[in-house]
């Protein structure tokens, strides 16, 4: 019997890193609380071919589902930061939705740092400005009403969660400890990125108020972009066709430049 091949970390935490010889570009892609990698995976269908979508899994859902939880913001971005740092080797962007908008944010951050490589465009989905202070109840050491009362805040959610025991008992632990991460964050000031910010909210958003998007402009000296969706919270999924016709253009785009400038 042939022992068993186990993924690498990099496997791990991106699972589809690679899967593209051909990619002259990489778009590293992070999920909503309690999301997985997954929810990413039909756009390689859709953005051109020289694309590689690279969604982030985070430990604790998905095919990572036997592994403990990180609760804690700067450590997901202390792992997670060399991992895409060995990823660097074509031009790069992020997208981040929700809580990952958070991560993809600091991460453009921490990568520019380590690596002298920022992203070639950053866009964020259904997110406060990083300036914002953070909206929600604590969960940290609170009950299950306290999470599941947060839970039904976020329009959207399936219901076949929301009403299957079981699937809550699954679901509950990962999107405590997804928000502590989100409660966990600290913004600290530095010198604005300079790559392109594009900002997506949802105009029926109520997870997400107008005043809480003040300050994303400032996080960029380069070009700020707000589009606004007809959508609510998720659009990612229910708008995802609109959604990615808008990131296309600027993968397109970035493609164009490339070629021109080789």
């Amino acid at each position: 019997m042939s022992a068993e091949v186990k993924p690498s970390n990099s496997q791990r935490w991106l699972p589809r890193v690679g899967s593209n010889p051909d990619a002259e570009l990489r778009l590293f892609c992070l999920s909503y609380a309690g999301g997985g990698a997954s929810v990413y995976y039909p756009w390689r269908h859709v953005v051109p071919d020289l694309v590689e979508v690279c969604p982030v899994q985070l430990p604790g859902r998905e095919e990572r589902v036997d592994e403990p939880c990180i609760s804690e913001f700067d450590q997901v971005i202390e792992i997670l930061a060399p991992v895409m740092g060995e990823h660097l080797d074509i031009p790069y962007m992020i997208y981040g939705h929700s809580m990952g908008a958070g991560l993809a944010f600091e991460l453009s951050h921490r990568l520019l740092n380590d690596y002298d490589k920022p992203p070639s465009h950053l866009f964020v989905g259904a997110h406060r400005s990083p300036t914002q202070p953070y909206g929600y109840p604590s969960v940290k050491s609170t009950s299950e009403d306290v999470v599941l009362d947060v839970l039904s805040g976020f329009e959207g959610m399936p219901e076949a969660i929301l009403k299957n025991r079981e699937l809550l008992d699954l679901f509950l632990p990962i999107l405590r400890s997804d928000l502590l991460v989100c409660e966990t964050y600290r913004y600290r000031e530095r010198t604005p990125l300079a790559c392109p910010i594009t900002l997506f909210t949802g105009r029926d958003d109520k997870n997400v108020t107008s005043q809480e998007l003040v300050g994303w402009g400032d996080q960029t000296t380069g070009p700020f972009v707000h589009q606004e969706l007809e959508a609510g919270h998720f659009f990612l999924k229910s708008h995802q066709k609109e959604l990615l016709e808008l990131v296309g253009v600027n993968l397109a785009g970035a493609l164009e430049n490339s070629v021109e400038h080789a």
